[in-house]
């Protein structure tokens, strides 16, 4: 078997890089060429913010798209059993307000990017996207500035008109926003529905007649410290001329301020709209004279900053569904609902609802926790467990092999799962656990006791899980003065001293420390933030009061700690940042704190969204401020080497526009920092001066959390939409910038790799399962060419040699300039003439395995030769007796041998047939010499026959029989049993036996004939014997 090409990137363990001169600086694409492992998990999902389904343009199928609110965009084709994230390349935000297909041509679908829930967690998005192609490729349409779209609807026979509601931007005031309409496909837009500056639209619902818009337009902004969803700016329109006019709709609508309002419109009745409104006297208003006139069917309005959804029924008029914390059904116009078709079978909070056109009980639902389908009418759900877009806060890992990576999603919970199996079929949502519910944050591992985790969920709510058994010890700081009440952030920090596995800090307003456990805390700072009354903060220069809608939704506290981190260079040398912006530094364990907040150069005090001690200097730390809270999106990274004294700007040339939302330090190289953003993370190799994207399968998600695993240095990411992510080993970036110049290359060291035996399981469960890749087994080869210089000079092979310099792998690898990487499999070249196609029992074949060692690769191109060492060991796994490598060795090299020696058998046979019928063919043209030469040619073709069952490849035969007693062998650690060592002797002899015969053949009737042909003016080529 050669070495395989791969696509995960792994860590390199051993210091130093074999370059033949300096590597050239690093570009995005450079990057791009090392994908990522999206591991997962699928075994729940994230925020769903809209399902449109296309009908196919063949007529076969139809195609469902899923709008995430932090993951993209996914498609199937297939009725939901496999997706695809068919917005990742083209897309600059995975953030999805709406999606619309043209009624007229389901190629043209349109994409709305920034979900419109108000989330203190939404991120933003970048315009409108358009395909042409049924969601292939996608094209920048403009709207860049929106921020939120909350809806695309376009005109039923012309797929050129399309109406965008823009809700703008959701932590501040600007223009863009309103109803957009455009005439030409997206070339150019008009704004034809006008809010102010914090007003936008948020709905649209356009009449059958494409002349008939109705529009939702909503007033609303969010700080760090608030909300305030509603104001005279929010209120119902209706255009009858295709958005040129506007009339505000208000008969029979509620008075004075209003909120989100949400419309229907009703298939079959299209004189029939619904209006689910915000309100002190809010709820359900149904209108049948197409707006003119209201009524108030229903008080039902769930959380409506964060729903406002209401569908109906394409055939009755009177089947309203609103979506909400539940799924709500009336089957009488409105005027009652029931939530029976529910139960406790979904998830809650629902977002998104598409009805079948042509069949009411087919539907697919989308809420915080998935997708869901049904083809009853919501009496039974099927769950789509295969769509990894889970909004992880914040990642944690153990220590062990393989280890388990933890983390905390939005509205899911706290999960695990490993970051690899010994299955073959890679990660699956069996290998998920659950560990703590709520809205999962923070999780800390417990290496003194790796029997339990620590997490905790909103509102400062803090478990220690045992594992085994799920019991949950709730540990939550409690003041002892029952006039004190502690603040807690949403996502409330907590993590683990790098000096004593046993002491974990968490973060109130106050900085609580516990030793045992959180049996109890220790209060170890002062309240450390501003102490703002926040609840009297002003938004859109109005104040909140009782009579506020939506107030305050989604913040519990404000003026709370949310980082910290202790120095893993001194003991008791604490920083925590603060959602008010302060950053406070103390040297003595908590004793003592200076502000440091005074020494940043910021437009205004920031949220903190990263404290960072470096590993590499005990006076190095660095701060990232996160401006977003506060309508600024621009980088805010700072860093320190006097121990905070002073603190210069990390930015360098980091794109603007892309809020640093985590923060972690390569663990061999102080230069090379990880920043997670909005949009993707970026990688610097100088300290912060320059800044570059890592692409490639890596898609411009959110990164929340970023982990570095401190045994196998893998860099994993908590994502806030497409779960977590693996970078396997980044050993590569220990000497800086992984890259050759021209007419050079870079060979990179390769960690230790272990023989590991995988599980060959052979599950059936169809294509719908979830399946996470493993990284390759074996060792990882990395290698960095430049481009070539000298003609030719196209080439590039690796080569394995032993300790004796014995070769015991050589192949070709990729010699395009860039990045790549190969996975060596720790075997030996397989057999000569064995293929993939003699895939046996055990799976396809492989070469034996090599013994337990040093070996050296070499890396061979752009003229150069560059070696690394590789250590190889055994399963760590398995107790191994003393003498078993080696005479499993000696039996598998053996049974290559006879592998081999029965190829050449194979061959021979082969060869010898076919110069038996070229000869035929020859002497067709002249009868006599073919009479005279018939009686040999069937003595001939008699012996092949005879001989062709010895050298067959059929089930059972002896090819069968080599494989499947090498599969066997190298399937275990141990030495060859009794009846491994009787059956290769047999083989042994067997094969002995039919080569004997074979080469009689050749040497017997075969050369008669050879010399027969000569005499006959016909020459066969002469067939080496074995």
């Amino acid at each position: 078997m050669s070495l395989r090409s791969v696509t995960q990137l792994v860590r390199v363990h051993v210091a130093g890089v074999a370059m033949a001169a300096a590597a050239s600086s690093l570009g995005a694409q450079d990057l791009s060429t090392l994908p990522w492992r999206h591991i997962g998990p699928a075994s729940f999902g994230g925020r769903i913010d809209d399902i449109e389904v296309a009908p196919s343009r063949t007529g076969r199928g139809r195609a469902i798209f899923v709008g995430t609110a932090g993951g993209g965009v996914f498609r199937s084709t297939n009725n939901g059993t496999t997706w695809s994230p068919v917005f990742d390349r083209d897309g600059r935000s995975t953030s999805i307000g709406d999606i619309a297909v043209a009624p007229s041509d389901p190629g043209i679908v349109w994409v709305g990017t920034g979900e419109p829930n108000n989330r203190q967690s939404s991120t933003w998005g970048d315009g409108i996207y358009r395909s042409l192609d049924g969601g292939e490729t996608w094209t920048h349409m403009g709207l860049r500035d929106t921020h939120h779209i909350g809806r695309v609807v376009v005109h039923p026979r012309d797929p050129n008109t399309v109406f965008v509601a823009a809700l703008g931007h959701l932590w501040g005031p600007n223009a863009e926003r309103g109803v957009y309409r455009t005439t030409d496909g997206g070339a150019s837009w008009k704004k034809v529905l006008a809010g102010d500056s914090v007003t936008g639209a948020v709905d649209l619902a356009l009449d059958p007649d494409g002349r008939t818009v109705y529009a939702a337009m909503y007033q609303r902004q969010r700080r760090g410290y608030g909300f305030i969803g509603g104001g005279p700016g929010s209120r119902l329109y209706r255009s009858r001329d295709g958005g040129d006019h506007w009339e505000p709709l208000t008969n029979g609508l509620p008075v004075g301020v209003k909120g989100r309002i949400g419309i229907a419109i009703a298939p079959s009745q299209p004189s029939t709209v619904y209006a689910i409104v915000e309100a002190k006297v809010g709820g359900v208003f149904r209108s049948d004279d197409r707006g003119n006139s209201w009524t108030r069917v229903s008080s039902l309005n769930p959380r409506p900053m964060y729903y406002s959804q209401i569908r109906v029924d394409p055939q009755h008029p009177d089947r309203v569904w609103v979506l909400g914390t539940y799924l709500h059904k009336s089957i009488d116009g409105g005027k009652t609902f029931t939530t029976d078709s529910t139960g406790d079978r979904i998830h809650v909070d629902h977002h998104a609802l598409w009805l079948d056109p042509d069949d009411g009980n087919h539907m697919v639902l989308g809420n915080d926790g998935g997708l869901y389908l049904t083809h009853d009418g919501a009496k039974s759900w099927d769950f789509v467990d295969n769509l990894p877009i889970g909004q992880f806060y914040d990642i944690d890992v153990d220590d062990r092999d393989p280890y388990y990576v933890y983390g905390g999603a939005q509205d899911n919970g706290t999960w695990g799962l490993p970051a690899r199996t010994y299955n073959g079929v890679g990660i699956t949502n069996a290998d998920v656990i659950n560990v703590a519910y709520g809205d999962g944050f923070f999780t800390v591992t417990d290496p003194a006791d790796p029997r339990y985790i620590y997490a905790n969920s909103q509102g400062g709510r803090a478990y220690r899980v045992h594992l085994a058994t799920r019991e949950e010890r709730g540990i939550r700081p409690v003041p002892a003065d029952t006039g004190e009440s502690y603040r807690f952030n949403w996502s409330t920090p907590m993590v683990r001293s790098p000096h004593d596995p046993r002491t974990v800090y968490y973060g109130g307003n106050k900085l609580f420390r516990t030793r045992n456990g959180g049996e109890s805390w220790d209060v170890i700072s002062p309240d450390l933030t501003r102490k703002l009354d926040w609840k009297a903060l002003p938004i859109m220069g109005m104040v909140r009061d009782s009579t506020t809608l939506s107030r305050d939704d989604g913040v519990s506290d404000y003026g709370t700690i949310t980082t910290i981190s202790e120095s893993p260079r001194t003991a008791g040398a604490l920083l925590v940042g603060t959602d008010d912006g302060l950053v406070q530094l103390s040297m003595d364990g908590g004793a003592t704190w200076s502000n440091l907040s005074p020494r940043f150069r910021l437009p205004a005090p920031r949220w903190v969204s990263r404290v960072l001690w470096s590993a590499h200097d005990a006076r190095t730390a660095y701060v990232a401020f996160d401006g977003h809270y506060d309508d600024d999106m621009a980088p805010y990274l700072f860093r320190t080497t006097d121990g905070g004294a002073t603190w210069v700007s990390a930015v360098g040339d980091f794109p603007g526009g892309h809020a640093i939302k985590s923060l972690a330090e390569h663990p061999s190289n102080r230069d090379v920092l990880f920043a997670g953003t909005e949009f993707g993370l970026y990688v610097t190799f100088d300290g912060g001066r320059t800044w570059v994207h890592a692409g490639g399968s890596l898609p411009r998600v959110r990164i929340d959390d970023i982990a570095i695993h401190p045994r196998e240095k893998d860099l994993l990411l908590g994502t806030h939409g497409r779960s977590i992510i693996v970078l396997d080993d980044i050993a590569l970036f220990d000497r800086g910038a992984p890259a050759a110049a021209p007419g050079d290359a870079a060979l990179y060291p390769i960690r230790p790799a272990s023989q590991r035996y995988i599980t060959r399981v052979l599950p059936t469960p169809g294509a719908r399962n979830f399946q996470a890749p493993n990284p390759p087994q074996g060792a990882i080869v990395t290698y960095a060419l430049g481009a070539a210089t000298t003609a030719g000079d196209t080439t590039a092979r690796l080569v394995v040699t032993d300790a004796q310099g014995r070769t015991v792998r050589s192949v070709d690898v990729k010699a395009t300039p860039g990045l790549h990487r190969t996975a060596w499999d720790l075997r030996h070249d397989r057999a000569p003439g064995v293929t993939d196609a003699d895939e046996g029992w055990f799976g396809v074949p492989a070469g034996p395995w090599v013994l337990p060692g040093r070996y050296t690769v070499t890396l061979t191109a752009r003229g150069k030769q560059l070696s690394q060492p590789v250590d190889v060991t055994a399963d760590t796994r398995v107790e191994i007796a003393a003498g078993a490598p080696q005479a499993r060795h000696e039996a598998s090299v053996r049974l290559a041998a006879l592998q081999k020696s029965f190829n050449d058998g194979v061959e021979l046979h082969k060869r010898m047939a076919a110069e038996r019928s070229r000869l035929e063919t020859a002497l067709a043209s002249t009868p006599s010499r073919r009479d005279s030469l018939a009686p040999l040619m069937g003595q001939v073709r008699q012996g092949l026959d005879s001989l062709r069952s010895r050298f067959g490849a059929g089930f059972g035969g002896p090819k069968f029989g080599l494989l499947d007693l090498d599969g066997s062998m190298q399937a275990s650690s141990t030495a060859p049993t009794v009846a491994q060592q009787r059956a290769l002797e047999q083989l042994a002899a067997k094969l002995r036996e039919d080569l004997t015969a074979l080469n009689a053949f050749l040497a017997g009737a075969f050369a008669d004939l050879q010399r027969r042909a000569a005499g006959a003016g016909v020459t066969l080529a002469p067939v080496p014997v074995p």
